[in-house]
């Protein structure tokens, strides 16, 4: 895999993703090493720094599954490393090294907001004219609609990704991607 960030944007899109959203999606590039000429790197471990440890096994299946689609190798550290209680950096480095990894992609969701808006629904009566005289009032049918409440409901994931080179220990590159998934469902005002 291309250390490129546009490879790591791709993979930061499906950390968003698995954040349950990613119709729209920003990516910015927060750091690129500009000394750091671009490395084709064999073997990635991936962490995922979350406060749950059932999230970062998630999290870090979902990148080496899509990882491996895409022909590269990646490894989860979720079996070597938890942490949910906090890790270092230098715990990090120590399993990459275990496990011979030449880059190391670190990411975690920086924020993740839901906003939700109810709009109260209404009732309206509709009248049909059955025939007759039109101004005739009893010649029409009358209807009470009520339509329901509902309720839009708006997602926001911003997902950080860094990524390590092993051996030098200097990080090459960080992105940022924010998902936005600004849907609506309705229920009913009874």
């Amino acid at each position: 895999m291309r250390s490129n960030l546009l490879n790591i944007g791709l993979l930061a899109l499906l950390g968003c993703s698995i954040g349950a959203c990613a119709p729209q999606t920003s990516v910015v590039k927060l750091y690129e090493d500009p000394a750091k000429p671009s490395t084709t790197y064999e073997r990635l471990l991936i962490v995922n720094v979350a406060s749950d440890h059932n999230m970062q096994q998630r999290f870090e299946d979902a990148i080496v599954l899509q990882m491996k689609q895409h022909q590269a190798e990646a490894i989860a550290s979720y079996n070597l490393l938890d942490t949910s209680e906090g890790t270092t950096q230098e715990d990090i480095n120590a399993v990459g090294d275990e496990v011979g990894a030449d880059g190391i992609l670190v990411v975690h969701i920086a924020s993740l907001d839901t906003k939700m808006e109810v709009v109260e629904g209404r009732d309206e009566l509709m009248a049909t004219c059955r025939r007759g005289d039109p101004l005739d009032y009893f010649l029409y049918d009358h209807e009470f609609i009520e339509e329901p409440d509902s309720v839009k409901v708006a997602h926001t994931v911003v997902v950080i990704s860094n990524l390590y080179d092993d051996s030098s220990r200097e990080r090459v590159g960080c992105i940022q991607s924010a998902c936005f998934d600004l849907g609506s469902c309705g229920g009913n005002s009874n």
